[in-house]
């Protein structure tokens, strides 16, 4: 698919995607491009005063009611383009006619939700670069077109279409669309979240119920935050292993074996980059001791490997502002001794307590823009 190259198509931040009718969106997977196009049909369901459905959660009695009252709800479908082909948009039914018996294919009633006049939502086509079949590539012709596939199946006009896909250096099987197709589209090359807004999602989505020694190692090493495989049988790092992994780890560093912690590592970000996560984790270090200690002598740091480093900072910026005041010796060492640990450790605070520790230590931060400054030029 030598058509969709970074490079050539306009490139868009994956949180600011728009749901624009017609959209195809290419992009690494695991990078939220689901999650994302889910979120801004939420959105605009709440804008058009309209209730949100997700039609693979809906039971009966719900769709029954956005049929019996369809202006009060907003749907939203996911399809995974390669699972769908044209037998499946048509279920046969005997018509019993007075002259004569004929049969019609019925839209199954999950497509008959989109095609009601007064609904609006979102027909979200994922993985449409990896359909194979020509039967299935002309299916989606006419449905991303016309908004039609045979005789029954009409969508409504206030449903928009957001396809999705990966590029080739991503997937093995990614397939180019018909030019006329993609020439009735808007092609966005999307790229993935920063980390920062990354450990922001995972914040307002889990609380405190992640690892967040997560957010610390890939603050330090943001070259491992998404990496193609490096053969084809490991596992390799994006957004969603991040998040899984993440997950995973919570309350569990303490109660399994370092194998199996081993296994769960590996197998969610891949060898090469598990085997740095892995040294993090496994680390033993008094953290309390060794904050006690900075207090009074910040020399002390020093004598701390990376990882121990990574720890020890992670639990100062979790620290409420009048807890690090505390360490306002040690705070302003690092200034003199070791700026790029300074900067790290405001990196890892959430943003309400950065603001606050900027303001607290206006003539510290003044000095490090300063001196980065001077670097730089």
């Amino acid at each position: 698919m030598d058509v969709i190259k970074k490079e050539e198509i306009y490139s868009v931040r994956i949180t600011e995607v728009i749901l624009e009718d017609r959209t195809l969106l290419i992009g690494a997977p695991g990078i939220g491009k689901t999650e994302v196009v889910k979120q801004k049909a939420e959105e605009e369901a709440k804008k058009l005063n309209k209730i949100f459905v997700d039609l693979r959660e809906a039971d009966d009695e719900l769709i029954q009611q956005i049929f019996e009252n369809p202006s009060k709800y907003y749907v939203f479908i996911r399809v995974v383009a390669p699972h769908v082909f044209p037998e499946d948009l048509g279920i046969p039914k005997m018509i019993n006619h007075s002259t004569k018996d004929y049969v019609e294919f019925v839209p199954p009633k999950v497509l008959r939700v989109l095609s009601i006049p007064e609904i609006h939502g979102v027909l979200f086509i994922d993985e449409i670069t990896n359909v194979q079949r020509d039967d299935q590539i002309s299916m989606y012709y006419s449905i991303i077109l016309e908004k039609e596939a045979g005789f029954q199946l009409r969508l409504s006009r206030n449903i928009k279409i957001i396809c999705v896909g990966n590029p080739p250096e991503w997937s093995e099987i990614v397939r180019p669309l018909p030019k006329p197709l993609r020439n009735r589209m808007i092609l966005l090359y999307v790229s993935p979240p920063t980390i920062e807004e990354w450990i922001k999602y995972m914040n307002e989505r889990y609380n405190d119920g992640w690892e967040k020694l997560i957010g610390a190692y890939l603050k330090v090493y943001p070259e491992d935050f998404i990496k193609p495989p490096v053969n084809d049988w490991d596992n390799f790092p994006t957004p969603r292993s991040w998040t899984q992994l993440a997950i995973k780890l919570y309350g569990l560093r303490d109660k399994v074996s370092d194998d199996l912690m081993g296994s769960i590592v590996f197998g969610s970000v891949g060898r090469e980059v598990g085997t740095r996560v892995l040294a993090l984790l496994r680390t033993k270090v008094d953290v309390k001791r060794i904050v006690n200690e900075l207090k009074k002598n910040p020399e002390v740091f020093k004598e701390l490997d990376l990882n121990q480093k990574i720890l020890v900072l992670n639990t100062i910026s979790q620290m409420t502002i009048d807890k690090i005041k505390e360490l306002d010796r040690f705070i302003r060492w690092l200034n003199i001794n070791d700026r790029e640990m300074l900067v790290l450790t405001v990196l890892l605070m959430e943003r309400k307590k950065r603001a606050e520790f900027i303001m607290t230590y206006k003539d510290v931060m003044n000095e490090v823009i300063r001196k980065m400054t001077e670097y730089l030029i």
